[in-house]
């Protein structure tokens, strides 16, 4: 999740909504600038066509979105649907789609303000499009998506994301770390001051709390391909750690002929995040009837906000100022845009 960088001004609040009050829970907002606009990438391959409704709204699967599509081409010759929308308006489809709209208004502040700046980082001009409309980026279901709630939080927080020493931070955010969250150096090689590994009792006991999964060795293997039969009979399995968060930094698998190592984050890729469901594994055993018993803890990648931990903050009386800063250690509030602005779709 790395992010481009982009320069401290500020953003519009969504048009045609109304104007919350000021007061957000001890945020300091300004007066949003700029309109800036965002392309998401709905479809790609064979899709049905999207039905236009107005200038400023069409149809598309079953859903209705603001702003204008677009037809692009990708890198591999294959066609996208893209949907080029202003910004507080995709943050309106986003918020509610990350958490339910039942949640403190703490917890939606924060989450707009990381949301925001989550997506600034991620404007790509120089290509056909901005951000998937998936977890891959952030879930955005269009006007399906939004809620009172949520288009209060990205309103009553215009303008408003995370700063380091003055500049744009590098934010990420996850279901649930697992009683604490990652390091992003760990997770994907690039490490920030305020994106460390730091302990969570937030979200202990909550539902994306626990997992477990019995995995059938030969989905393993299928997963892995020659690397992992390479190993020859499997004898043994095993988790590394070189660091003082119980985080595992590898998992092992030793055969009979040889040994093969993966990482967490490659193993969750291979088997599927549905399988399992975070980095955080807490155990790995050989189980019955050649499977791989696999317990952890979270959902996600676990760096940065934890969503679950930032709710239970939020009921317990904390602002989205205190969660922010929490999460992410030594940040502050700022206003911030891309570099290379774009204008509003339609």
């Amino acid at each position: 999740m790395n992010r481009q960088r982009f320069v401290a001004l500020g953003t519009c609040a969504l048009a045609g909504l109304p104007r919350a009050a000021r007061a957000t829970g001890g945020l300091d907002v300004a007066d949003p600038g700029p309109a800036v606009s965002v392309r998401v990438l709905l479809a790609s391959g064979s899709f049905a066509g999207p039905e236009p409704i107005d200038a400023w709204h069409f149809g598309w699967s079953g859903r209705t979105y603001r702003g204008s599509f677009a037809n692009a081409a990708l890198p591999d010759g294959r066609s996208a649907l893209v949907n080029v929308v202003p910004l507080d308006a995709y943050l309106a489809g986003v918020i509610s789609s990350e958490i339910p709209s039942g949640w403190p208004d703490a917890m939606q502040h924060a989450q707009a303000i990381v949301s925001r700046t989550y997506v600034l980082g991620r404007l790509h001009p120089d290509k056909p499009y901005d951000v998937v409309a998936s977890e891959s980026d952030q879930h955005y279901s269009g006007i399906e998506g939004e809620s009172l709630a949520g288009r209060a939080a990205v309103d009553s927080t215009a303008g408003t994301t995370l700063t380091y020493l003055d500049a744009p931070a590098h934010v990420a955010y996850s279901s649930c770390c697992g009683g604490r969250t990652a390091d992003a150096g760990d997770v994907w090689g690039v490490w920030f001051p305020y994106l460390p590994s730091i302990p969570d009792p937030h979200c202990f006991g909550t539902p994306n709390y626990a997992w477990n999964a019995d995995i059938p060795l030969a989905n393993v293997a299928a997963a892995f391909g020659a690397p992992f039969a390479g190993i020859g009979a499997l004898r043994a399995v095993r988790l590394e750690s070189n660091g003082p968060d119980d985080r595992p930094r590898g998992i092992g698998f030793d055969g009979d002929r040889s040994s093969f190592e993966t990482t967490p984050k490659a193993f969750r890729a291979a088997l599927g995040a549905a399988v399992v469901r975070s980095t955080f594994v807490r155990s790995l055993e050989l189980g019955r009837a050649g499977s791989l018993a696999v317990t952890g803890t979270g959902r996600g990648h676990g760096v940065g906000l934890c969503q679950w931990g930032a709710r239970i903050m939020a009921y317990d009386g904390a602002s989205a100022q205190d969660i922010l800063s929490f999460y992410f250690p030594g940040t502050a509030l700022g206003h911030a845009q891309p570099e290379r602005e774009r204008g509003h779709a339609g």
